[in-house]
């Protein structure tokens, strides 16, 4: 699916892109990719797990675009890749059809300026248009910010997985799982 580029302006007087990636921004994914999973301790991967090649990911977002049931948006300042999200779906089994999943980062500079809420917003607008009835996430349950944004939008937790994430040091962390209904 695509998303053309729609022009914001945040509180802060930043102005900021929202768009569909497309092939093109592999390099730009990639690096952004490497730099969240190096700064956060709440995505699902370690730094060395993310491998893959420009190459790849422009194949995979030629493959995302093309696919009415999957979107893949960047949120861009100044030509720079500052959010990322998307949404997917959960299966393509017949009785789950209805449900997507999502993810959703912002890079640790451009995070409190709004950044996630418009890109959220964006995303759960186009599951509607998609035909989704509701929206299903996974996060880690200390992440207090991320866990407020969600609940603004009226995801609901229903649900822990102890120790959903165990880390390189042996610690171990939460995951909630969240849904908000688009119907």
């Amino acid at each position: 699916m695509k998303l053309d580029a729609t022009e914001h302006r945040l509180k802060n007087g930043m102005a900021i892109t929202i768009r569909s990636l497309e092939s093109e921004d592999a390099s730009l994914a990639v690096a952004y990719m490497r730099t969240m999973y190096a700064s956060s301790p709440f995505l699902a991967r370690e730094t060395e797990e993310w491998n893959i090649t420009i190459e790849e990911e422009a194949a995979w977002l030629q493959k995302a675009e093309a696919d009415d049931k999957r979107l893949l948006l960047g949120a861009f300042s100044d030509g720079q890749l500052v959010g990322l999200c998307d949404f997917s779906p959960v299966s393509t089994m017949k009785r789950m059809v209805h449900r997507s999943q999502c993810g959703l980062s912002v890079a640790p500079d451009f995070q409190h300026k709004g950044i996630g809420q418009l890109l959220i917003y964006t995303l759960l607008e186009r599951a509607k248009q998609a035909g989704y009835e509701q929206m299903e996430l996974e996060v880690v349950s200390s992440n207090s910010k991320a866990v407020n944004l969600y609940n603004k939008f009226k995801f609901t937790k229903c649900g822990t997985i102890e120790r959903g994430m165990k880390y390189k040091d042996g610690a171990y962390a939460d995951l909630d799982i969240m849904m908000c209904r688009l119907t």
